[in-house]
């Protein structure tokens, strides 16, 4: 599990060690060392090679500063382009330190011709860090489209500049970093900033005390999850269990007229059971039964009229796949629903619940993407994707529950917790994966994750993530169907 933090966080937490003796240089050498480790693993080697090192004001040109002097020291060619002085005592120190070994330096202001820079082997990006704000200054456009052109690699320390460091925004122009090495851990910037200028990303351990951390149990911080947790997270199935106890999963999704809603409401079935569900009951229009029935053979189907008249058994209700939007579905819901039970909101479920607002309580999961969300906070999408964060936040603050705000970086949120899921694929950019993962979040409430939604709804996005991964590999980005990626789950979840 990692941690992700705020800039603010990440200064605080520094300043916390420094009040406790750490010093600061030691810290930035530290750094330094862990990046530059790195950078020699990703050029298989310095010896010889020419890297040229952009140096910004702050410590995180001091960073970079300290690898241009651990570079020349093992054989490497670096130059070093001083976008602007160094000012901090530990930059200004390190800048010293690669004067007296004789580092070719440039000064930007002083040499703005980019196009007549000789083509380096690399690029250390340690112009902003953690600092950036606002808009790339317009002198540094040409500087970031010719090192674009170079197609070279292209290490940003912290963060690619350009990038703002909290909330991933691009005002403009920014690098495009094929490889970031984040200090001490990822920040929330760089996890919802997924586009191209965000390439691989690894994070360089500072080792600081313990005791600079914040108590209790770092709250308030984001998590994400990684792939090697899944294992320890999935509930361990006892050697008697039985399709009783391995929990009961009760389904209103499918509806007629629409030519792919059984074949949704199949998939969130098929998923369901794939995530361990016991037993899986679908409650449908009856002339969708036997499409069904058909593909998904393990899973009961009852008439809709039937289950809301003498529900079956179930420990979770899952709603929205396929399902339609009229107001007669939306009784349908209410009759079914029991705000004392588990249950997860996905789809048109979702939608229905935009237009009749309410609190779900604290066992509901809602699974939007951007487009319900927008629509549940009567708000333009733009908005959700600018500051999804907050759009997360409210979601969770009018509706309750446990909220999946789906995307690239899925946030999730119980008001009192938040993880971000990193773990995932392109392969999964299609119709019909978020019915599965409302399928997987079931099945884990099911099981034994009823009173804790949180977890189960973290599980279930780690999950899904690790299969839409594996499907690829057999099919690659572009041809992975939602049922491979179903089909995917057991094998990522065996032990060792």
């Amino acid at each position: 599990m990692q941690t992700i933090l705020t800039p603010d966080q990440m200064r605080a937490l520094e300043n916390s060690a420094f009040s406790q003796g750490v010093s600061t240089l030691l810290l930035m050498e530290e750094a330094a060392r862990g990046a530059y480790r790195v950078l020699k693993d990703i050029l298989k080697g310095v010896t010889g090679k020419e890297i040229l090192f952009l140096i910004g004001s702050g410590n995180n040109g001091g960073d970079g500063l300290a690898m241009a002097r651990l570079c020349v020291q093992d054989g490497g060619l670096p130059r070093m382009l001083l976008i602007a002085e160094p000012k901090t005592p530990d930059a200004l120190a390190n800048l010293a330190y690669c004067q007296a070994l004789g580092i070719p330096m440039l000064r930007y202001a002083q040499h703005p011709d980019v196009q007549a820079f000789r083509k380096p082997d690399a690029v250390v990006d340690a112009i902003f860090g953690i600092g950036f704000h606002g808009a790339m200054p317009a002198s540094l456009e040409p500087l970031v489209q010719v090192i674009d052109g170079w197609q070279v690699p292209v290490i940003a320390l912290d963060v690619p500049s350009g990038i703002n460091a909290e909330t991933g925004t691009l005002a403009g122009t920014a690098v495009k970093a094929s490889h970031i090495l984040a200090m001490g851990h990822l920040k929330t910037g760089l996890c919802l900033c997924r586009t191209e200028h965000v390439g691989e990303m690894r994070v360089i351990p500072l080792h600081l005390p313990q005791r600079a951390y914040p108590d209790p149990c770092h709250a308030g911080w984001i998590t994400a999850l990684e792939e090697t947790d899944l294992a320890l997270l999935l509930p361990r199935r006892p050697r008697n269990a039985h399709k009783g106890s391995a929990g009961r999963v009760l389904l209103y999704m499918g509806s007629l007229g629409m030519a792919g809603a059984a074949g949704m409401a199949a998939q969130a079935a098929e998923a369901c059971l794939r995530g361990g569900a016991g037993l899986v009951t679908v409650a449908c229009e009856p002339e969708i039964i036997p499409i069904l029935q058909s593909l998904v053979p393990n899973a009961m189907c009852l008439p809709i009229a039937d289950a809301i008249k003498h529900p079956p058994g179930h420990d979770v209700l899952a709603l929205g796949c396929g399902l339609g939007q009229s107001e007669e579905i939306w009784e349908n819901i209410l009759a079914l629903w029991n705000r004392g039970k588990p249950s997860v909101w996905d789809a048109d479920a979702l939608n229905l619940l935009a237009n009749h607002p309410m609190h779900l309580g604290e066992k509901a999961v809602l699974t939007p993407h951007p487009g319900e969300a927008a629509r549940l906070l009567n708000c333009g999408i733009t908005d959700v994707l600018e500051k999804p964060r907050d759009a997360a936040k409210q979601l969770q603050d009018e509706y309750g529950g446990t909220v999946i705000l789906k995307g690239a970086t899925s946030i999730i949120t119980n008001g009192r917790q938040v993880a971000f899921n990193l773990v995932g694929s392109p392969a999964l950019a299609k119709g019909g994966s978020g019915d599965a993962l409302a399928g997987i979040v079931a099945a884990l409430l099911a099981d034994s994750m009823g009173d804790v939604p949180f977890e189960a709804a973290r599980t279930a996005c780690l999950w899904h993530g690790v299969a839409g991964k594996e499907a690829a590999k057999e099919q690659g980005e572009r041809s992975v169907l939602t049922r491979e990626v179903i089909a995917s789950l057991g094998k990522v979840a065996k032990r060792e």
